[in-house]
Parts: structure tokens; sequence; C-alpha cells
């Protein structure tokens, strides 16, 4: 068996310089040890069915055009779980909390696309007429000035409480919420159970 270049040893090899760079390099954190820990195995099993390809298959051509082929699904799998939707909000919310409201008729649709960003409103809640399920899982933040929570630019935080659910006029509604919070973020039960009691008063009485 000759063995010759392919997209999966060019791609592995290209992820060996990174691993190296990484562990020569890590950053004052030490996360490029951690990005080398994860590139070894991927780049081992990259290599071995890259050698088991060229081993068995007849064909050059035919060896390439499947690893091409393997690279653009795992690229395009990769993409999918990684589409998130940013909240852009209040530089000063009226509370620790900002939620969304699904499934609320006379609201707009949440927009559509691997990725989007929508402004929250100032008081913190953002209805919407789209369901729970047709949103993205993953969320990011900012704030109406551009500053990114959860970085380096700012001291403020979020994290994700809970996805739930409450009555009103005898309908129910899905919702989840986050907190933010320059101390991020420690919570109780008795906080969560306090703000659904509020915020299920509150859209009621609207």
């Amino acid at each position: 068996m000759k063995y010759r270049p392919t997209p999966l040893n060019i791609v592995c090899g290209l992820a060996i310089g990174l691993a190296i760079y990484s562990a020569v390099k890590p950053g004052p954190e030490g996360w490029g040890f951690l990005m080398t820990i994860y590139l070894i195995p991927v780049i081992v099993i990259g290599l071995l069915a890259d050698f088991i390809l060229q081993k068995f298959l007849p064909k050059y051509l035919l060896t390439f055009v499947i690893e091409l082929l393997l690279l653009t699904v795992i690229y395009f799998a990769y993409c999918w779980t990684q589409r998130a939707k940013t909240l852009i909000i209040p530089d000063k919310l009226q509370s620790q909390y900002v939620v969304t409201i699904y499934g609320v008729e006379n609201s707009a649709k949440l927009p559509d696309g691997w990725n989007y960003e929508i402004k929250v409103p100032t008081n913190g809640i953002l209805l919407t007429s789209s369901t729970f399920d047709s949103d993205l899982s993953e969320t990011k933040m900012k704030t109406y000035s551009g500053i990114n929570l959860n970085s380096d630019e700012t001291e403020l935080g979020w994290v994700r409480i809970t996805h739930d659910k409450f009555d009103c006029n005898g309908k129910t509604y899905e919702y989840q919420f986050w907190m933010v919070d320059s101390s991020c973020c420690t919570y109780s039960n008795h906080d969560i159970d306090s703000f659904k009691i509020t915020l299920q008063k509150q859209f009621c009485g609207r």
C-alpha cells in the first residue's frame, strides 16, 4: 500500500501542529493543555480511519472523495451544534433576570437562521409567538452598548436558570430565564419559585 496525502491525514497533520503549539504555549490559564488533551484522541482516530480507508479501498480517488465527504459532514454537524441566539439586553436591567415567554399571541416571531440576535426590552422580558422547541438552545448575551457578557470585557455574567411553564387565563405558556449578575451566579430553589410567581402575576395582569 502506498500511503498518500488525503483530506484526513492533512487535517490530522495540522491538528498535530496545533496540539504541539497549544502544549508549548498553553496561555496564562492553561487552556492550551486542555486543547492538546482534546486533540490527541481526535488525531489518533483520524489517522487510524485514514489508514484503514487507504488500505482497503481500491482507488485513491475514492478514498479522497469519501474522506472529503466525511469531513464536510463533521464540519456541518459541528456548526449545527454551535447555533446560538444572542440576547441583546439593557445596560441596566430592571431586575437580575432576562426572560423569554413563548407562544404569546400577537407577538413577533423569533428570527430564522442558524444564528440570530434579538433585542430584549428594558424590563428584561421578551415575548414571542414562536414555540420553545423552535428556539435555539445555545445562548449568548451582550448589552445594548455592545459589551459581551461572560467575557473579559465586563464583570457581568449570566447563567441559564430553568425552562418551565405557567398558566394564565386558561392557557399554558412556556418560558426560560437567565440570571445576570456581577457575582455570577448563585440562586436557590426559593429564588426560582418566587420569580415564577412574580412573572406569572406580572404577565397575567398586563
